[in-house]
């Protein structure tokens, strides 16, 4: 049985290309499970101290990171919840990335068993 609520990629590039404004179906950031573990799309960079602009001089437009805390585990040593798996400047990129086992990202997003979580 399918989980994953997205029916083709364009589904997903759709609401992360362009203005953002979830009235129209544009978002900042997605929060999804794959194989049991939670990870985050984010627009830009999540964190401030991240690095903005990737080695080959492109300006950062996605991050992808992976849950390494549970909301009860954050603590003044331990603010950040997720860590930094993969930079992108452009939607392509995102889609060819292999961060998450090693498999193609737009694979990942498009899995029957992947789950949304949630967007903001």
């Amino acid at each position: 049985m399918r989980i994953n609520e997205y029916k083709s990629l364009d589904e997903f590039t759709s609401q992360y290309v362009g203005e953002w404004a979830p009235s129209e179906g544009h978002w900042y950031g997605l929060d999804f499970s794959y194989h049991g573990t939670e990870y985050r799309l984010h627009t830009w960079s999540m964190y401030k101290d991240e690095i903005k602009v990737l080695p080959d001089g492109r300006d950062v437009l996605f991050g992808l990171y992976k849950k390494v805390l549970r909301d009860d585990e954050i603590s003044s040593e331990h603010r950040r919840k997720y860590e930094l798996i993969g930079k992108y400047a452009d939607m392509h990129d995102l889609l060819e990335s292999r961060v998450i086992e090693g498999i193609p990202f737009s694979e990942v997003i498009m899995d029957d068993y992947t789950e949304l979580l949630g967007q903001d």
